[in-house]
């Protein structure tokens, strides 16, 4: 397995589709159409936008590392009510930082992680 290959399985690994229902949430913040939301996690940059399509909101998460092989870019279409969630493990023992998107209505929320 080539370096580039691994890198690219390990990031994709981290950036995951989530399951389809309501989550509770504590804080979430609200992301305009069309607007970029950039979050660090750990060494992972993640950059995130949605655009409204005819079939639902479609959602771009890029995220990589400070090596440009290692970028991968994750697209999901969210209907009413569906969730997302980005995840970026860590070592052993500690919970993986995950970002939480939920479409409400006409809007898209935000979750970030806590470290």
């Amino acid at each position: 397995m080539t370096r580039s290959f691994a890198a690219h399985s390990i990031l994709f690994s981290a950036v995951v589709a989530g399951a389809v229902g309501l989550v509770t949430i504590a804080r979430a913040e609200t992301l305009s159409a069309d607007t970029a939301l950039k979050a660090k996690f750990d060494a992972v940059d993640v950059n995130l936008y949605y655009h409204p399509t005819k079939a639902g909101y479609q959602v771009v998460v890029t995220a990589g590392t400070q090596d440009p092989s290692s970028t991968v870019r994750f697209v999901s279409t969210l209907a009413p009510d569906q969730e997302t969630v980005v995840s970026v493990p860590r070592g052993v023992g500690q919970p993986a930082l995950e970002l939480h998107v939920r479409r409400v209505g006409d809007s898209l929320e935000l979750v970030r992680p806590v470290s």
